[in-house]
């Protein structure tokens, strides 16, 4: 299976599935780092107490979720 993501208005990158899983691993990893765990994180981010140098991994986790199809 292969997912597409559009990176700019030019450029279509071809991701796969293997590829999704690691960058959500990571994305996982950073979020557990900087909140303890990813419950944790998935709270802070439902009341909106957080950094907001944080939104992007909250975006990318949804992202990666979401190609995934989870």
């Amino acid at each position: 299976m292969e997912t597409t993501l559009t990176s700019s208005r030019d450029t279509v990158e071809f991701f796969t599935e293997e590829q999704l899983r690691e960058r959500e691993r990571a994305v996982v990893a950073e979020l557990e780092h900087r909140f303890g765990s990813l419950e944790a994180a998935l709270d802070q981010e439902y009341t909106g107490s957080y950094p907001s140098e944080d939104l992007y991994l909250f975006s990318e986790y949804h992202a990666v979720r979401f190609l995934l199809e989870e």
